[in-house]
């Protein structure tokens, strides 16, 4: 009972708190983790279930393997092949210091790539004890329901931000960047918008597995009087509604968040969503589509009540640091062809000052605003070769499984199961233009809904 509610806790408070971006808070957040799973191993309560997906965890522990190596010292000789540009640059200090060349890494900041690679490993670890927590459907729906839950919270809060111009982040009144867009409690919109997109298609199944519920009580009545009757008598329409009703809302906050790349992410999401519907041979009911409507009509209402043309005037301005960002990505290719084995994980902002030739004077950036290049900067190709494959191979066999097994599955875990995949085609989207994957919270959810995808079609396995 107590392992369980700290994998609620964790789920519930890690976004709250700026997303967990300070240092001292994804470290206590993976200490935690440690603390959990030891207790778990103590209690002899952990059943490791057989490995089904092995190309995958091969993947996997090749990443984890190569980016330990990245930390520990090698000889000059070594480096020298790995790294000649990080070689040389050693070599030069240890001339000018008369003395005899160090062993290094490849890692410039060994104790930086370490602490990221602690919090990496502790959320294969959450992985371990939340797929081993969620062995029933009913937990499988509390756990999206406490995460839609955290969405509807941030979503309302930034409709506040929204409505509010001058109301910033909790306590933070010196951050005056993105004021008068919606937030929640994460500093930077864009990642505000990678967290909502993620969740929103969760929201989306759980609307359609109640449908599908109620589809067969209004099928009962024998006109289409009758079946309006049976609906309206459901003692379940509250609870669609309310679900409803947060999923608008959480789509409206995504909106007002302006951010360009989360709005055209949660679109793709949906496509996605009613793409994975046909393949796995399920349909749109009549009311669901007639629900969509209204819902829609509700967006354009309130959303040129508070604003559209805001909204569509983030989509049309060609914004400087949209040129600033390609200027990154140039950079960032600059650090990679020096660097083919990596620089270390956590170790952009470090390396990146060296390399920044096209910011403005005085401006660091600390992410390549691309989670992809960043990936391939600081794991190098060994590392990113496995940690792509093995994300795109899960989706695929994901997608696969819902194509030839979709039938067979319950209602409940095929829609949350494809709400899933659809908030990670969402976000696998938009990190080819932001750094939503090395925000901790961000990056924890990512976790949950490959979990919650794993345990959705595992019996297929």
């Amino acid at each position: 009972m107590l392992i369980n509610s700290g994998l609620i806790f964790i789920v519930a408070t890690i976004p709250l708190i700026f997303a967990a971006v300070q240092s001292h808070v994804w470290s206590s957040y993976a200490g935690l983790i440690f603390i959990l799973f030891s207790l778990k191993i103590w209690k002899n309560d952990f059943a490791p279930q057989p490995l089904k997906n092995k190309f995958f965890f091969y993947l996997i522990l090749l990443f984890f393997t190569y980016t330990l190596f990245q930390i520990l010292p090698i000889p000059p000789v070594a480096l020298n092949f790995l790294s000649p540009f990080q070689n040389q640059v050693l070599q030069q200090s240890s001339n000018l210091l008369n003395n005899p060349p160090p062993w290094h890494s490849l890692s410039y900041v060994p104790i930086a790539s370490f602490a990221w690679w602690l919090f990496l490993f502790s959320l294969c670890l959450f992985f371990l004890l939340l797929k081993n927590h969620l062995d029933s459907q009913e937990q499988i729906i509390r756990i999206t329901g406490v995460m839609l839950g955290i969405a509807l919270l941030e979503s309302l809060y930034g409709l506040i931000q929204a409505l509010i111009p001058s109301l910033g982040v909790l306590w933070v009144g010196s951050v005056t960047q993105y004021l008068g867009d919606a937030r929640g409690t994460f500093i930077n919109r864009n990642h505000f918008a990678g967290f909502i997109e993620m969740m929103w298609p969760l929201g989306l199944g759980m609307v359609f597995i109640f449908a599908s519920k109620w589809r067969r009580q209004i099928h009962s009545g024998t006109n289409l009087k009758n079946r309006f009757k049976n609906y309206l008598a459901s003692e379940n329409i509250g609870i669609q509604l309310i679900f409803f009703t947060g999923m608008l809302i959480i789509l409206l906050a995504l909106l007002f968040s302006r951010s360009r790349a989360g709005i055209a992410g949660a679109f793709i999401g949906f496509l996605s969503f009613a793409a994975l519907i046909h393949i796995g041979r399920k349909r749109f009911s009549g009311l669901s589509w007639g629900l969509f409507g209204l819902g829609f009509c509700f967006l354009f209402a309130y959303g040129n009540l508070i604003g559209f043309d805001q909204v569509i005037g983030r989509f049309l301005l060609v914004e400087d640091n949209a040129v600033s960002r390609i200027n990154i990505w140039t950079d960032t290719l600059s650090i990679i062809k020096d660097h083919p084995f990596g620089i270390g994980l956590y170790n952009y902002k470090h390396v990146m000052p060296v390399y920044n030739a096209s910011a403005p004077f005085g401006i660091k950036y600390t992410h390549a605003h691309n989670d992809y290049l960043q990936l391939l900067a600081e794991s190098g190709w060994p590392g990113f070769i496995a940690l792509a494959t093995g994300f795109y191979f899960f989706l695929g066999k994901s997608i696969w499984r819902i194509r030839k097994y979709g039938q067979l599955f319950d209602t409940t875990r095929f829609y949350i199961g494809i709400g899933a995949v659809s908030g990670l085609i969402s976000i696998a989207f938009h990190s080819f233009f932001d750094f939503n994957l090395q925000i901790p919270a961000n990056l924890l959810y990512f976790v949950v809904l490959i979990t919650l995808v794993d345990v959705c079609f595992k019996e297929c396995d």
